[in-house]
């Protein structure tokens, strides 16, 4: 039986007989998965801190035993299936790209409407928890769907890489350029054709010329070697962007002692402030690791940025007020309780979005 197959069943066994494992035995098993593989800093995290110190603490505090079982790199859900699986209880926690849900987290996504924010790790995590602490509608979207949120980690800054080097805005005008759903616009506003592509499919579909550059970070083009056919790095510096979720089932987590339950959310805090200075640390690892191999890099300047900005402002209002009005939900505010919460970080933002 696959890994699939085996979480699906266990999780109808347990359902039918009412079986939680708590009264059996100080043991509690949690499926934890993600679509994404251990190549991702947010797993790395995840597998690194999160499971061996809630596994830690629950048995220095508590006497219990944690077991995880892990579903890592789309054994169970792909990138896309994560929210429902929690949800729906095939799995206990899990963590994900909120990117991949642009309509049932369409007011989480907030960060991916606003580029050219802080590109520092740390500035983003740090100003996104004033905008969730702040905003509580944007837990209640993950309550929504049946789990609670236990940490944000943010992304390396997203960048391009391109089979020929991009210096200014106005030189991706006619490319076609792989995107993801929410930040097609970035390049789309300033003359681009954006073409969906999956992480899978990026070597081949820039080896073969089906786009010319890619929205990415930067572990990203070491980690699928996308140097060997794209060897160009553009630092566009469209911004680090907190937008990966750790969440757990509600249900399974009010099914275990509370002693348990406020270790699972101290860790979860915890590694949110660690996820800040770990993924600065990828980035500075990896763009070391590409020049070693002879990657070019590209800086686009200051005023460059500021052009290419302008372009997108009037981007960012259309995508805030469509989702207000069809999803109800207050997007200008949380985008402006953002840009408020950077600013106070010492962030200067080359082209503040014009809201209402």
């Amino acid at each position: 039986m696959s890994l699939k197959g085996w979480f699906l069943t266990a999780a109808a066994v347990m359902g039918s007989i009412g079986w939680t494992g708590e009264a059996a035995a100080e043991k509690f098993t949690l499926k934890i998965a993600s679509g994404h593989s251990p190549s991702w800093h947010f797993i790395q995290l995840t597998q690194t801190y999160f499971m061996p110190e809630v596994k830690k603490r629950v048995k220095e505090k508590t006497g219990h035993d944690i077991e995880f079982v892990e579903g890592f790199s789309g054994s169970v859900a792909k990138t896309n299936e994560v929210l429902e699986s929690v949800k729906n209880g095939v799995v206990d926690i899990g963590i994900f790209c909120i990117c991949h849900e642009p309509q049932r987290l369409a007011l989480n996504n907030f960060p991916m409407y606003l580029p050219f924010g802080p590109s520092d790790p740390e500035v983003s995590v740090k100003a996104t928890r004033k905008v969730y602490d702040a905003n509580p509608e944007l837990g209640k979207q993950f309550e929504g769907h049946g789990q609670r949120l236990l940490s944000l980690v943010p992304f390396e800054p997203y960048n391009l890489v391109a089979r020929t080097p991009i210096a200014k805005a106005t030189e991706v005008k006619g490319r076609k350029i792989g995107a993801a759903g929410p930040n097609a616009f970035w390049v789309e506003n300033a003359g681009a054709l954006p073409v969906s592509v999956p992480g899978p499919d990026m070597y081949t579909s820039l080896q073969t010329g089906l786009i010319d550059s890619m929205i990415i970070f930067l572990s990203v083009m070491d980690s699928l070697k996308l140097f060997e056919v794209a060897p160009n790095f553009v630092d566009a510096s469209f911004g680090s962007m907190t937008v990966t979720s750790l969440t757990i089932n509600e249900r399974r987590f009010g099914r275990l002692p509370k002693e348990v339950q406020d270790i699972i959310l101290e860790v979860g805090r915890d590694m949110e402030g660690k996820a800040g200075p770990f993924t600065r640390e990828v980035g500075d690892k990896t763009l070391a690791a590409i020049r070693s191999r002879g990657v070019n890099v590209v800086k686009v300047p200051d005023a460059e940025r500021q052009a290419w900005a302008e372009m997108l402002v009037a981007g960012t209002a259309a995508h805030a007020k469509k989702f207000e009005n069809d999803n109800k939900v207050p997007m200008q505010k949380v985008m402006r309780s953002y840009i408020a919460a950077t600013e106070a970080a010492g962030y200067k933002w080359p082209v503040k979005a014009k809201l209402d």
